[in-house]
């Protein structure tokens, strides 16, 4: 039976997955518009069981690893991609093998060194971190990022930076209701309560069970821009090629390095990977992100992409046509790198550009068909629990414009 058969023995609602939330490992950490992922699995079973030979998965915007995560469950070698390196430490965490003896004994080490008022630490800097987070803050916070630089594995130091990002996101001053920042209002950030190593504590405790304990898990994770980090991998090496690509240039969808540059800088590079330039200022992630990049693109190709960037202003064209010349790239690299009869499957969904919606299903779509991918399924779900605005940039003569409430998959196979 095909992967259209199979899909349509679902009822159509099944696929929006209503009131599911956040289990085991994806409770981890704090990122933005993540991925289902009972619904992830779900599609991947039905390719993995219908093809018993797949042994690979690769996820090039993997994001907080959701399909990673799902993957590795179904017992495939996974391969993930990311440039924000809060992305890639969350993703490595959440694959890596931990001793339970290790972590114990850190949970009694951590709660020892809160604990002593006499403990040494110097108050931590960077640009504008008075703007970001209240003096009582800093202070307790530096106290954490010392302790957690204190510990001697490097797993433990990454897994302890994640559960401070999950403070970090509570007790700063950024607005935390959008996803770029913006700062609080003075009573509001007057407000916070101290309860920095209390939900320090809480998050090892509450998050260290869901840690991998069993075999190694088979992961390799890049971590850099999707075209140049996909060069590293063989010609037809991946089976099930499973993503949810940006919408649009990260500036004006989501601005995912905005929403995560407060944790990367209270995180000693050392335990991160990538370039460190890229935490440099609190927007360099997003514009070096999928058609961030201020070369001169071309249009690919494609008829659909042609019809829409008439359609919209100049001002917003050149970014428009950057996003999808990137995105062409990255796409052409995928088809290569994906086994003769492997799958692609796209989650996609189509933003707004000066109020005008942008058809990125559709025009994926013509991509793939263009490339020579066979079209298995296409079919959308509504989107019931995933963390989004319900409004987002205003609009010249238009004003706020509603986000989305519709997602788009799209299943292709490539035959030959």
């Amino acid at each position: 039976m095909g992967i259209s058969e199979l899909v349509n023995k679902y009822d159509e609602n099944f696929w929006d997955f209503n009131g599911v939330r956040k289990e085991g490992l994806h409770k981890l950490g704090k990122y933005p518009a993540t991925m289902v992922a009972p619904m992830q699995y779900e599609l991947l079973s039905l390719i993995v069981s219908n093809n018993t030979g797949f042994k690979t998965l690769l996820d090039p915007f993997m994001g907080s690893g959701t399909s990673l995560v799902e993957g590795n469950n179904l017992g495939l070698e996974v391969f993930g991609v990311d440039i924000n390196a809060y992305a890639v430490l969350l993703s490595e965490v959440k694959l890596n093998k931990y001793d339970e003896l290790e972590l114990l004994n850190m949970k009694q080490r951590v709660s020892d060194k809160i604990s002593d008022n006499e403990y040494p630490y110097e108050l931590h800097e960077f640009p504008n971190i008075n703007k970001w987070f209240r003096e009582d803050i800093i202070d307790s916070l530096s106290k954490i990022r010392r302790i957690i630089m204190e510990e001697n594995n490097v797993w433990i130091r990454r897994f302890l930076w994640v559960c401070m990002s999950e403070v970090i996101y509570s007790h700063s001053n950024d607005r935390t209701s959008t996803f770029k920042l913006h700062i609080k209002k003075k009573e509001d950030i007057e407000s916070i309560r101290d309860q920095c190593f209390k939900m320090f504590e809480r998050s090892i405790s509450s998050s260290y069970e869901y840690l991998e304990k069993n075999d190694e898990p088979s992961v390799t994770i890049f971590s850099g821009d999707s075209n140049e980090m996909l060069s590293e991998l063989s010609s037809e090496s991946i089976d099930i090629i499973c993503t949810s690509p940006p919408y649009g240039d990260n500036a004006t969808t989501v601005t995912y390095g905005q929403a995560t540059i407060l944790f990367l800088k209270w995180i000693d590079f050392k335990d991160l990977s990538g370039d460190e330039m890229l935490i440099s200022n609190y927007s360099k992630i997003d514009s070096e992100s999928l058609g961030g990049k201020l070369n001169e693109n071309e249009l690919p190709p494609i008829k659909s992409i042609e019809s829409y960037i008439n359609s919209l202003s100049e001002s917003k064209k050149k970014k428009v046509v950057k996003f999808f010349s990137d995105y062409y790239k990255v796409i052409e690299q995928l088809v290569r790198v994906l086994s003769v009869g492997g799958y692609m499957l796209f989650t996609v969904g189509n933003r707004r550009v000066d109020g005008i919606i942008q058809p990125l299903d559709k025009i994926t779509r013509e991509m793939f068909l263009s490339m020579g991918l066979h079209e298995e399924k296409i079919f959308t779900r509504s989107i019931l629990s995933k963390k989004m605005p319900s409004k987002i940039s205003n609009v010249s003569n238009i004003g706020a414009v509603s986000s989305m409430s519709k997602e788009t998959i799209l299943i292709f196979k490539k035959e030959n």
